[in-house]
């Protein structure tokens, strides 16, 4: 009994990335280290199949190369047999892919630059990831974004940071534009002493505290720059040519991912359906609600809304990928309508919920419905993820109730499906 109790104690506090399953992938321990493998705790991955989170046979004897959130490892494994029970320890050895050259941790860092754009949903999102590595790549103490002004386009103004000192640049410092003809898509700013086109762009670096500046400029189109990422430097810093050609990918490459995320807000705005679980869109599915509750109001004709929400959707997402998890999504949809009657609609409100409206449907009516879709969730299997945690909540339409409000009380009444 000691000596299990020691094995688990020191298997489970090991730093090195190890895993113990059973002859069929299913894991029975994890070390601390493979848990941060996928900033998950251990306990998230015990009674989850080791082939479907990282696609590996479990075989003997096992040597091969994988990749984990863009990292490469390479995985070994070694069987063992204790007591007629067979076990598979698999251990993970991070691979050194690139030479330690000086520019070998400029590459890591674009690497994941290029990764984190094809995971962020939001450009706000992506900025606020990638702008510290920005600062590392550069070696600047800190880096702000300026938004142009939608009223007066002659104006930026600041509205992200890496510090919070941006906060208080925002209410005293207005960036103005004094000449369009040297802002455009692909020719970053050089903001010193010396520089006399860039009068406010100068007061803001020494506001700021700093000396110098590079300001790299991205937008919609190459001729009309809609955002600055401003980098600020200690020390007078001028950009070598090796530098200056970086500068010039990165303001493409800015400009890129902003295009790729107004892309897809034009589309979810104008779709009507969510292309992975085929159900109504959130737009939509609020409009709907809009126009349900007019009726309500006008006709008295009563109707309830139900919520169902993934709560660990993003645990999910780390220890199996996002496409895995829109796959377990989409069958959750299916499910649902499969088990609720043609006239009800389900609509994705977000990533990880579903809202499903109930027309005719008054408070009597409601305890029926919800606790067939409670039975549904708890019985239910959604491959290709395990131990899918849910919540859900229902209410009825009350009178001066629009689609924000009726969200927002589905949001409060949410409880664990146990």
């Amino acid at each position: 009994m000691f000596e299990r109790e020691l094995y688990k104690t020191a298997f489970g506090a090991n730093p090195l990335p190890m895993v113990l399953t059973d002859f069929n992938g299913n894991i029975l321990d994890a070390s601390v280290g493979f848990a941060l493998l996928f900033d998950v705790q251990r306990d998230d991955l015990i009674g989850l199949n080791l082939k479907e989170i990282m696609q590996i046979e479990i075989a003997e004897d096992l040597v091969i190369d994988t990749s984990i959130k863009g990292e490469f490892y390479k995985v070994i494994s070694q069987k063992y047999e204790v007591e007629g029970i067979v076990f598979f320890v698999f251990s993970l050895y991070k691979i050194e892919q690139l030479r330690q050259s000086p520019s070998s941790s400029v590459i890591v860092n674009l690497r994941d630059l290029l990764q984190v754009s094809l995971e962020i949903s939001t450009f706000p999102e992506f900025v606020a990831t990638t702008f510290p590595t920005l600062c590392e790549i550069f070696g600047a103490s800190s880096a702000i974004l300026l938004r142009r002004s939608r009223t007066e386009l002659s104006r930026f103004f600041i509205v992200y940071g890496t510090d919070e000192s941006y906060k208080m640049l925002r209410d005293r410092i207005q960036i103005k534009v004094e000449n369009e003809s040297y802002l455009k898509v692909g020719m970053p700013i050089i903001i010193n002493n010396e520089e006399q086109r860039w009068g406010s762009l100068k007061e803001l670096v020494i506001e700021a505290g700093y000396v110098s500046g590079w300001a790299i400029p991205f937008g919609f189109e190459e001729d009309f720059v809609d955002s600055l990422c401003v980098l600020f430097f200690n020390e007078l810093r001028e950009p070598d040519s090796e530098e200056h050609n970086l500068l010039v990918f990165l303001s493409y490459y800015y400009s890129l991912v902003y295009q790729k995320s107004e892309f897809k807000k034009q589309y979810e705005a104008l779709s009507y359906k969510d292309l992975i679980s085929q159900t109504y869109s959130e737009v939509l599915i609020r409009e709907m609600l809009d126009v349900q509750c007019e009726q309500a109001k006008r006709y008295g004709i009563d109707f309830s809304v139900l919520m169902i929400r993934v709560e660990n959707y993003e645990k999910l997402v780390n220890i199996y990928g996002k496409y895995q998890v829109e796959t377990t999504m989409s069958n959750i949809a299916k499910t649902l309508k499969e088990n609720l009657r043609k006239a009800d609609i389900c609509g994705r409100l977000s990533n990880n919920s579903f809202v499903v409206l109930l027309p005719f449907t008054n408070s009597t009516g409601t305890d029926v419905v919800y606790q067939r879709v409670l039975n549904i969730l708890r019985s239910g299997s959604f491959p290709p993820c395990k131990n899918v945690k849910f919540s859900a909540s229902i209410t009825t339409y009350m009178e001066g109730d629009n689609n924000t409000r009726i969200v927002e009380r589905l949001k409060d009444l949410l409880r664990p499906v146990l």
